[in-house]
């Protein structure tokens, strides 16, 4: 929860809405629910969220903010199988821009904002945690890999734990120290990590 209000606030940057525009699009409806949100105003927030997830075929974004609204009962009721299927729609449209900035050679951990990576790596917390869907945790594995890969440090730090663990995957130190490097030099403090700069692990 607290990575989702961290997003949140790095949506905000981007300035707030007036609140009076006609014709609102789903990202002006975004930013209204991302102000009502940070007021406390968390049943009109919510409404604002939904709006942004099915306005005009809906933004990435707002469908992430809705799917998070619904996991955590942020002004509505909790439902997660409601949450899942939002989440799931932000996760797609980041996988479809990956695969178009790749067909165009372009290095894909640019193409992606950083707030939609959220949604690939609470889509495999979804399916790790069977949140609103059936547990697969070698699946939920790809997408935290997807998400990490696109510079997520919660994602690689989860990997990190995975594998270091044996969960949702065969257990391998190497790989683990991989990740828990990446999340490290993205200021992610991790307790008793020093073995992870150990160079058999390289």
């Amino acid at each position: 929860m607290a990575k989702a209000k961290a997003g949140l606030a790095n949506l905000n940057a981007g300035g707030s809405s007036n609140g009076v525009m006609k014709n609102r699009t789903a990202e002006d409806y975004l930013q209204l629910g991302i102000d009502a949100h940070e007021k406390g105003e968390m049943e009109r927030s919510a409404g604002f969220f939904e709006r942004s997830a099915r306005e005009g075929g809906g933004c990435g974004t707002g469908m992430l903010m809705w799917g998070l609204a619904l996991r955590h009962g942020w002004g509505c009721q909790v439902n997660e199988t409601r949450a899942f299927k939002w989440l799931q729609k932000a996760a797609e449209s980041v996988v479809d821009e990956v695969e178009r900035v790749k067909a165009e050679g372009k290095d894909e951990a640019f193409a992606v904002k950083n707030e939609l990576v959220l949604a690939v790596y609470e889509l495999g917390q979804c399916f790790m945690r069977g949140w609103g869907c059936k547990k697969d945790k070698a699946l939920a594995i790809n997408y935290f890999e997807l998400a990490a890969k696109l510079g997520d440090p919660d994602a690689q730090q989860e990997l990190g734990f995975c594998y270091s663990n044996g969960k949702g995957t065969k257990k391998d130190l190497k790989k683990a120290a991989k990740y828990y490097r990446m999340a490290s030099k993205q200021g992610i403090e991790m307790m008793g990590s020093q073995w992870i700069w150990k160079s058999k692990y390289d």
